[in-house]
């Protein structure tokens, strides 16, 4: 397949890559910033290289800088994980160009999905309808006020070249546009290199329904089922759960083959996820693309039996797929809690600082996706994730109750992080009905779970796990 493979990416993602290829016994290379020798990534490659960047002080998103320790270390193939440099068409077209194999799609299929205005366009024209709003960059405030006021507040500002809630402003009335303008092109502008902004009417209590998706190297599109993601704080996600208890089997027949022929017209090898949000009425909307793994695959794979990164490496070896996926068949249901170090208690602020004790729960359908260790000091230049405690059961109650118990056996002292709220929210009567939607935080605060009869003992279920 690959005789060497680069992670450009750290921390989580770069150390669930890795697994795959030592299961796979392929050599792997990170790569690591000097801040970052300590992060658990380094550890568990077979090299790491340190590597300086001159022209970004985040150094994963130096492309040159990259491709030089690839060249250095002699890869053939390197996997971007998510975020930095996983949706940058240029860095697919450059390591084309150098004869290094991308592990992802090629650059015009990510152009041309991986931009949230052309992967739009692209959808309505499949005949999938897209959240009402432009389909072209704002030039400025002005011209946003316009449009806000074509469409309808509330609106959603977004970035266009990229996702995971950056560059992204709710916008209530026209007095808060020019504000919120500015502040999501900076932000845009820093995460993306890319300032451009779109808008879209904000869908009101809606639910955050995501569908992954493979496209192979013959041409074939393949949907491995949806996704419920609609607990969230500032627009990026806390927990994911499939199947999703808001999407029906009709509406699953009817909708799988028209995202599977949308994805085949794009020519799109890879995964993919095509995100939509669904209104209390039932109807679905386009949001966007993401042209990468993203952060909740595991919950795909925990009930499909797929290494989901294994797949990415035989497309991109071109390799069949067809028969693995197509006989992948859904059984059971699965959640993801995203271990963050933030203090729920504090407006979900992020709290960096050193890990002192930290224990992982184990058991039939737990599994755990981690960079923490005991001793490890938290960044605070890097997103707070670090972790993700992935459950599956032989029903979403199975999987509740399993969830549940893992949580409440999850220890993880020195830093304040989400594990408290996550051990709050399986215990309301809102997310186990499953009928909740992307306002879930805000309804469900903690403070105010804490005051709730059900959760009287503060100590066991927002500071220590429970003893049995």
């Amino acid at each position: 397949m690959f005789n060497k493979i680069l992670i450009a990416n750290r921390g989580e993602i770069a150390i669930r890559v890795m697994r795959t290829c030592k299961r796979l016994n392929i050599p792997t290379v990170a790569i690591y910033t000097p801040n970052d020798q300590h992060c658990k990534h380094v550890m568990f490659a077979d090299k790491a290289v340190e590597f300086h960047s001159e022209k970004n002080m985040i150094g994963y998103l130096d492309i040159d800088a990259i491709l030089d320790v690839a060249e250095r270390m002699k890869v053939d193939a390197i996997h971007p994980g998510y975020g930095f440099l996983s949706e940058k068409a240029e860095f697919s077209k450059r390591c084309e160009e150098e004869g290094i194999t991308f592990i992802g799609p090629g650059c015009k299929a990510m152009a041309l999905l991986g931009n949230k205005l052309d992967g739009r366009a692209f959808m309505e024209r499949q005949g999938i309808h897209t959240t009402p709003g432009t389909l072209s960059p704002l030039k400025n405030a002005e011209e946003a006020k316009r449009e806000a006021s074509r469409i309808g507040y509330p609106v959603m500002l977004k970035a266009a070249g990229g996702g995971g809630g950056r560059g992204m402003r709710v916008v209530e009335s026209e007095e808060e546009i020019e504000q919120a303008f500015e502040s999501a092109q900076t932000e845009a502008d820093k995460a993306f290199k890319d300032p451009k902004l779109f808008m879209e009417r904000r869908v009101l209590k809606p639910h955050h329904i995501e569908f992954q998706m493979v496209g192979d190297s013959k041409g074939r599109g393949y949907c491995l089922g949806e996704r419920e993601c609609s607990v969230q704080r500032r627009n990026q996600k806390l927990i994911e759960e499939t199947p999703s208890p808001s999407v029906t089997d009709a509406m699953r027949s009817e909708l799988f083959p028209r995202v599977e022929a949308a994805l085949e017209k794009s020519g799109y090898q890879s995964l993919c996820t095509f995100e939509f949000l669904m209104s209390d009425a039932g109807e679905l909307f386009f949001m966007e693309a993401n042209t990468r793994i993203q952060v909740e695959h595991p919950v795909t794979e925990m009930v499909t039996g797929l290494d989901l990164v294994e797949v990415q490496f035989n497309i991109a070896a071109d390799r069949a797929v067809d028969e693995e996926l197509l006989s992948a068949k859904p059984s059971g249901a699965a959640m993801e809690f995203r271990v963050n170090a933030e203090n729920p208690f504090n407006n979900f602020f992020p709290a960096p600082g050193r890990i002192e004790k930290y224990i992982e729960p184990a058991g039939e359908g737990v599994r755990v996706d981690s960079c923490a260790y005991e001793g490890y000091m938290v960044p605070t230049e890097f997103d707070p994730m670090l972790a993700k405690l992935i459950i599956h059961g032989k029903d979403r109650p199975e999987t509740l109750h399993r969830a549940t118990d893992a949580l409440d056996h999850y220890t993880l002292t020195g830093i304040k992080t989400t594990i408290p709220y996550h051990r709050l929210v399986v215990r309301t009567a809102a997310f186990r009905s499953g009928h909740y939607s992307t306002d879930f935080v805000k309804e469900h605060p903690p403070a105010e779970l804490l005051k709730h009869e059900s959760f009287s003992m503060f100590e066991t279920i927002t500071e220590k796990p429970s003893v049995k």
